[in-house]
């Protein structure tokens, strides 16, 4: 029984990736690595003025809603 090499979290008795990563995997393969990592780049990250632009957004939607900043601070 083998670690997985990718999440490092669920454990394998055949190859060296549990099932979800075998997918992650094979669309490396496909699709190469340095795409796969630019578009979770792209996607999943966000920089200093996407962050800022939701957070004034969020605000700004919710205006006089107290309620609604009181569930953020209790998460």
């Amino acid at each position: 029984m083998w670690k997985c090499l990718l999440c490092e979290q669920e454990y394998s008795l055949i190859s060296n990736f549990c099932p979800n990563c075998r997918v992650i995997k094979n669309i490396g393969n496909c699709y190469g690595y340095e795409e796969i990592k630019d578009i979770l780049q792209r996607v999943c990250l966000r920089d200093t003025k996407q962050k800022d632009y939701k957070i004034k957004k969020e605000i700004s939607s919710n205006m006089g809603d107290s309620s609604y900043i009181e569930k953020q601070v209790k998460k």
